[in-house]
């Protein structure tokens, strides 16, 4: 399966292969020394195997010659082979055994497939399931539309929406009620929050809203952010709590293609970035000291992260606080990216890098953090982000990032502690006979994903 062959997942290559890109890059592309970094030469080898048409042989270093000082030419040139023999094999060994280690990884996960199993039905463009960790057991289903519907342990939906912004909402394809995060203390505040596109110009709006004697009011709402979008498309729309109880937004770069302003790399953009506020500080918002570029002039104090395209769904995990993010692609590559025990300060690499590969001419693909998982357009065309399953139903998936595609309706499982360490192999265990959306989990940690034509699944390993 070609998800399995992106940089950091070779298992699908024989030693015999490995052997040979390395040595042929090392001695074909590299003026060599010996102070190249192994891990240099090992990324470049990767990239090269697993996308040749992809590989720009501008993106290899050119290192200048290491002139000794005493040795006699024909000894230079003895030392030279021999350290460029000894490093091509130390390269080789590594690249040989990172390969068994991915495909040992893998083998983990061979044999493991989900079921989808319809949980609760009948709503209209369903995008999004969640909880308000209240103890209730509620599940809350949004809808593109406008609507949250309240659902009870057994599926069944309220009879009443939960929150109705049907007329403040302006809806399209990418626009609508794109989020819905509870307060970590939602069952003694009643706050809650949401991310929607503007009805009349299309702007993303950050509200909250309060719960009062079992019912939300309308006129509660209190805007907290609003950012202009200059196009319909690319504008993100989830939003969730991290581990220090901050809100995490998740903001596109502005839509149309390409990212024509350049707002991934914009420091001054709040569009195309992870952002982070408290949501309990003075309003409208405060800034968490510990945000990722706290303390620099350049970078709206907002922003934790930068460089994404579109992070429609990203999730915490409650082991660890590491934040999973998934990107949509530009055109060539889908991709997975992982900010461990949720910490920020670094570029994902839009609009510069695209998966593991330079979008713009000339990009330094070292300043940017590479995905984690990254797979292309053989293999689907939106990657939907998941979560780590941490409940207790489903033994096997314990532990198991899943997430999936909206074109190709592919469901991959990926192990969470791979992924946190930079690098891993992503395994299909299922399909959804249907449109995928999204991903939630349940107060229990159970997993859900969302049919877009009206269903949420419970996603299971057996049957009941």
């Amino acid at each position: 399966m070609s998800v399995e062959r992106h940089p950091g997942s070779l298992s699908a290559l024989a030693d015999d292969q490995l052997a040979t890109a390395a040595v042929s890059l090392v001695v074909g592309e590299l003026e060599w020394a010996p102070d190249v970094a192994p891990a240099t030469l090992d990324r470049i080898a990767r990239d090269a195997v697993a996308y040749p048409e992809q590989f720009d042989r501008r993106r290899v270093p050119t290192v200048p010659r290491v002139q000794p000082r005493h040795e006699e030419p024909s000894t230079r040139r003895t030392v030279a082979r021999l350290a460029v023999f000894g490093l091509i094999l130390v390269v080789i060994i590594g690249l040989v055994a990172f390969a068994a280690t991915a495909s040992a990884e893998a083998a983990d996960l061979e044999g493991l497939q989900v079921e989808l199993v319809e949980s609760a039905g009948g709503f209209e463009q369903p995008l999004l399931v969640t909880h308000a960790g209240d103890g209730s057991g509620t599940r809350y289903v949004v809808e593109q539309g406008g609507s949250i519907w309240a659902v009870d342990r057994e599926g069944v939906r309220s009879e009443s929406r939960f929150l109705d912004l049907r007329d403040a909402v302006s809806v399209s394809f990418e626009q609508g009620l794109l989020g819905l995060a509870f307060h970590p203390a939602f069952g003694d505040n009643g706050r809650f929050f949401v991310n929607y596109t503007r009805a009349g110009d299309g702007a993303t709006v950050v509200s909250e809203f309060t719960v009062a004697g079992g019912v939300v009011d309308r006129d509660s709402e209190r805007q907290l952010l609003v950012i202009d979008q200059p196009f319909a498309n690319h504008n993100g729309g989830h939003v969730t709590f991290d581990a220090a109880g901050m809100l995490l937004i998740g903001t596109g770069d502005g839509g149309n293609g390409g990212d024509p302003l350049g707002s991934g790399q914009d420091p001054a953009s709040l569009l195309g970035k992870l952002l982070r506020i408290d949501v309990d500080g003075d309003p409208p918002y405060g800034i968490p000291a510990d945000n990722g570029f706290a303390g620099s002039a350049d970078h709206r104090p907002e922003i934790h992260a930068l460089g994404l395209r579109n992070p429609w769904r990203f999730s915490v995990d409650p082991v660890g606080g590491h934040i999973y993010i998934g990107d949509v692609g530009q055109g060539s590559f889908e991709e997975i990216s992982v900010a461990p025990e949720g910490r920020g300060g670094q570029s994902f690499g839009w609009n510069a890098v695209e998966g593991p590969v330079c979008f713009t001419d000339g990009c330094d693909l070292e300043a940017h953090t590479p995905p984690a998982i990254s797979y292309g357009r053989d293999e689907g065309c939106s990657v939907v982000g998941g979560h780590v399953y941490r409940g207790t139903e489903q033994p096997a998936l314990a532990g198991v990032y899943v997430f999936g595609d909206f074109c190709s309706e592919t469901i991959w499982g990926a192990k969470a502690d791979d992924l946190v360490a930079g690098q891993a192999a992503a395994v299909p265990i299922g399909t959804i006979d249907g449109t995928l959306v999204s991903f939630g989990v349940d107060e229990s940690g159970e997993l859900y994903a969302v049919d877009q034509g009206g269903r949420i699944l419970h996603v299971v390993t057996e049957a009941p």
